[in-house]
């Protein structure tokens, strides 16, 4: 919806411009289409009416009266979009993580490197699930994320890994202990 909102806006803003260029051309009695002047009061009318639609879409009980109003219910809009896609960026790494594998020679690495996993999934989960804002996670999508994460290096890294430390500890201690070679990630399978 961002982008739509955001050309609708826009629509509706230039079509006030020419709007706006109009009146003052009639205010000092210079002559106007009339014609164009009503399509453009009807694409004024139509921008409006979508970017009300898209507004009660989002948020169903929103009322304005000024456009400043309006405009502080756009960035709520986008605020709360922001919060939802870093939730789901959590969520979609999280099972990521429970559909790979760990693969080592040793029977107990495996299994302390899987335990670190089960509780980067939950720390993930959990972010997530809380009301608070989230955390921004860095680095690729999802799909990439481990490959990225474990060839991370200090000095060059260090805002990322650092970010990763203080922010996500159960998820950086599962890639500080995971080495590239280890992880696999089945491919899903399609019917």
């Amino acid at each position: 919806m961002s982008s739509l909102w955001h050309f609708t806006r826009e629509s509706l803003d230039q079509t006030l411009s020419v709007l706006q260029e109009s009146l003052g051309n009639l205010k000092a009695a210079k002559p106007v289409d009339t014609a164009e002047l009503i399509q453009n009061f009807e694409s004024a009318a139509e921008s409006a009416r979508n970017l009300r639609s898209l507004v009660s879409s989002e948020l169903p009980d929103a009322s304005w009266q000024t456009r400043d109003e309006l405009e502080i219910l756009l960035e709520t809009i986008e605020k709360n979009r922001e919060i939802q896609a870093r939730r789901s960026r959590l969520l979609d790494l999280a099972a990521g993580l429970q559909r790979g594998s760990v693969i080592h020679r040793r029977a107990a690495r495996v299994d302390q490197v899987n335990e670190l996993r089960d509780k980067a999934v939950s720390e993930l989960q959990s972010m997530a699930a809380k009301d608070e804002v989230p955390p921004s996670l860095p680095g690729p999508e999802p799909d990439q994320w481990v490959s990225w994460a474990s060839n991370l290096k200090e000095p060059e890294d260090t805002d990322s890994l650092k970010t990763l430390r203080s922010s996500f500890a159960q998820l950086d201690a599962f890639v500080a202990h995971l080495e590239p070679e280890m992880w696999r990630v089945e491919a899903p399978s399609t019917f």
